[in-house]
């Protein structure tokens, strides 16, 4: 299973965490942990090279941490469009995949 873990602090997103795979298919023909490994790198991506934002972040395999705990009140403002869509796609495949990824929210 999955495990995400999104970090908010005065109801912004701040970080996340993402652990484990799905379990749904073999290694390579997982869907569920290919769309959540897109996802989450796209936001990576995103955040370096559209919005040009620093972050602090670490891939794994089975393992992604992204955090901007330490960037400006400007910089959490600007990623929040984005980091609000990541969580939104996430939660939708959770729906139909409950059983390979949970994802919590913690106030931080």
């Amino acid at each position: 299973m999955t495990n995400i873990l999104f970090q908010k602090r005065d109801d912004k997103f701040i970080a996340f965490k993402i652990e484990g795979h799905s379990g749904y298919a073999d290694k390579g023909e997982d869907i569920v942990c290919a769309a959540i490994s897109a996802l989450s790198q796209s936001v990576v991506i995103g955040l370096e090279e559209v919005l040009y934002i620093k972050s602090d972040y670490g891939i794994k395999d089975g393992f992604l941490h992204m955090s901007l705990k330490d960037n400006s009140i400007q910089d959490i403002e600007k990623s929040q469009v984005l980091l609000k869509t990541f969580f939104k796609s996430l939660k939708s495949i959770s729906v139909s995949y409950v059983k390979y990824i949970t994802i919590q929210i913690e106030e931080v």
